[in-house]
């Protein structure tokens, strides 16, 4: 059982867990390639203890978050290197989430989580 919710240190650090798909998306900017998006336990408890303050006013966990934007994004954005953002924007003027993804392995069609971002429009 994963421990990233308390914000304990994570016991496998190569522990991965699917927490959504790529979906097909001719509407965004950018293009990615329909593929499954998991995350390590480590960058959890690194999400939970981070930004615990933010997820709380919204009622969610780390990886509740995480799956909510997995679920949601409206925007695809390109991000340093090979990485992207999938963003959750309400409108313009309001609250954003985004979580920034890489690719490991183009031949098995994998991303992983790599950072996450709870934003509200004060920041």
């Amino acid at each position: 059982m994963i421990n990233c919710n308390n914000g304990k240190k994570a016991h496998n650090d190569s522990a991965m867990i699917k927490v959504g798909r790529i979906r097909y998306n001719s509407w965004a900017t950018e293009t990615l390639s329909a593929a499954d998006i998991y995350i390590f336990e480590s960058e959890l408890v690194h999400i939970t203890k981070r930004h615990s303050k933010e997820l709380g006013t919204i009622g969610m966990t780390s990886i509740d978050f995480v799956k909510f934007i997995t679920s949601n994004y409206n925007e695809i954005r390109k991000g340093s290197g090979d990485s992207f953002w999938l963003v959750v924007r309400r409108n313009k003027t309001s609250n954003f989430a985004a979580i920034e993804l890489t690719e490991i392995s183009k031949r098995n069609n994998i991303y992983i989580v790599k950072s996450a971002s709870p934003v509200n429009s004060k920041q």
